[in-house]
């Protein structure tokens, strides 16, 4: 028995893992935060403000610091972004896609070196990696976009913009010192503080950022590593040639469940975004939208009209050129309060959730005008 004792291995000291115990709590403090957020950002309180690219408010600021600032969204950046008459926007590209919606003007885009054309209600998509860059081709006026990437990139390591020109309207502050290349582009500037702010090109980044080839790959695949040797080259290609532009008289109005909707983007059809969806609904004068829910995360941007939407039982007005914001899971529903004019939004709605197995909608109630 002594023996026996001997080799008895002695018992393991009891270790607590407070991870799981650690996101309770963090998933409490989130459901506490949402709770306290507004659900429709008004654009009035967000002031215009300058970047590398041009000038914009922020709803929805980037980086993972931000989010939950300002509105209870967390997979989308999303601001109102402005080209001055007759002025382009930097010029740039980055790992992560985006989308535009055209509020108001008329213009051009050149991405990768081709021009596509832009006028009022038309979405401009920028697939990964496009090197993209907006052109105002009004003499009188600014161009504005309801602007999105998604918020997810320094969380995926990918939170890389190799800035190739700079936004021509950019100015430094007073008394800021700038530094250049040896090609006379501005890189950046010292403020009188001694604080040194880059915006300009950056070579390290540029670096990278060449280092993504598409090598060409012929023939089929021979096998599971041949896939990815011509996935990225038939990423590419489709990148190339899918539709950078979506025009607003190409795409039909639909009479559906949820009310007279105009869908830009959507897996339904072809097109240069994975990350989202984005339709124009109309409402008739006094009337309602459907009502629903879906797990993926979702924004309005007023174009028209005022009112008000119900989520999970709770009313939140609105009014032109604010941004209404829809959280994970809420049962929501929209209401013109104007008994005379229509009112009209375009939305925006991350398309991620669906790549984790929740994609689709919970129809709850018809428009009243839906003819099945």
């Amino acid at each position: 028995m002594e023996r026996q004792m001997e080799r008895r291995r002695e018992s393991e000291p009891l270790v607590m893992d407070t991870m799981v115990e650690g996101l309770w709590k963090f998933r409490d403090g989130e459901r506490q935060k949402n709770k306290t957020l507004p659900r429709v950002l008004k654009g009035k309180d967000f002031p215009w403000v300058q970047n590398a690219q041009t000038y914009y408010h922020g709803f929805i600021r980037p980086g993972l610091m931000n989010r939950l600032k300002t509105g209870a969204i967390y997979t989308m950046m999303i601001a109102e972004q402005m080209v001055f008459p007759a002025h382009k926007s930097g010029r740039h590209r980055h790992y992560y896609e985006a989308i535009f919606y055209t509020i108001d003007g008329e213009g051009y885009e050149i991405h990768d070196g081709k021009r596509w054309e832009w006028a009022t209600g038309d979405v401009m998509t920028v697939p990964t990696f496009c090197i993209h860059q907006h052109f105002n081709s009004r003499q009188d006026k600014p161009a504005h976009f309801l602007f999105s990437t998604p918020n997810l990139a320094e969380f995926m390591g990918v939170g890389l913009i190799e800035q190739m020109e700079i936004n021509e309207n950019y100015r430094i502050p007073e008394g800021a010192e700038p530094f250049y290349n040896h090609q006379g582009e501005m890189l950046g500037y010292r403020t009188q503080d001694g604080q040194v702010l880059s915006i300009g090109r950056d070579e390290e980044t540029q670096k990278l950022m060449e280092e993504k080839r598409a090598e060409p790959f012929e023939g089929p695949a021979k096998d599971t590593y041949d896939y990815y040797l011509k996935l990225l080259p038939d990423q590419t290609k489709w990148r190339d040639e899918v539709p950078h532009v979506i025009k607003d008289k190409d795409r039909p109005w639909e009479n559906t469940k949820f009310g007279k909707l105009k869908y830009f983007v959507s897996p339904a059809f072809p097109g240069g975004l994975l990350l989202y969806d984005c339709f124009v609904q109309e409402i008739p004068p006094g009337s309602r939208s459907g009502k629903h829910r879906h797990v993926s995360e979702e924004v309005h941007f007023i174009l028209e009209g005022n009112g008000y939407d119900v989520h999970d039982g709770v009313r939140h007005d609105w009014e032109k050129g604010d941004l209404v914001c829809i959280p994970v899971n809420t049962a929501h529903q929209h209401f013109n309060a104007d008994p005379r004019h229509p009112a009209k939004y375009v939305a925006i709605q991350s398309r991620l959730y669906h790549y984790i197995g929740h994609g689709g909608f919970e129809h709850m109630e018809n428009a009243p005008e839906y003819k099945g």
